[in-house]
């Protein structure tokens, strides 16, 4: 994974020993990283990996896509459903502040 859960549960503020909701953690931080690399139409590695030349477009996840994980992770832990009471609101403008610059545009 690009980000750990104890990634996620530091940005999400929950203790370090909180276990119960692990499984949904890890899912959302799956399905933030799954996104990411479809917004960017390109493969995200961790650092120390090398990127296989097979994949030209790959690239190192720099701090910057990191941050915009964890606040896509954020928005997916905050807004669990479609359908609410109160007024939704699209996912957060600094998300695509920070990924738009490594987006790579289908031709």
């Amino acid at each position: 994974m690009l980000i750990t859960l104890e990634d996620i549960k530091s940005q999400l503020r929950l203790e370090a020993d909180y276990s119960e909701e692990d499984q949904y953690l890890a899912l959302i931080g799956k399905a933030a990283e799954s996104r990411m690399s479809e917004y960017l139409n390109r493969n995200i590695y961790v650092e120390g990996t090398t990127i296989p030349p097979t994949d030209p477009d790959g690239m190192i996840i720099p701090a910057s896509l990191r941050l915009a994980l964890l606040l896509l992770v954020t928005h997916f832990y905050e807004n669990r459903s479609a359908v609410s009471e109160v007024e939704m609101v699209e996912l957060p403008m600094a998300f695509t502040w920070l990924a738009r610059p490594h987006r790579i545009y289908p031709q």
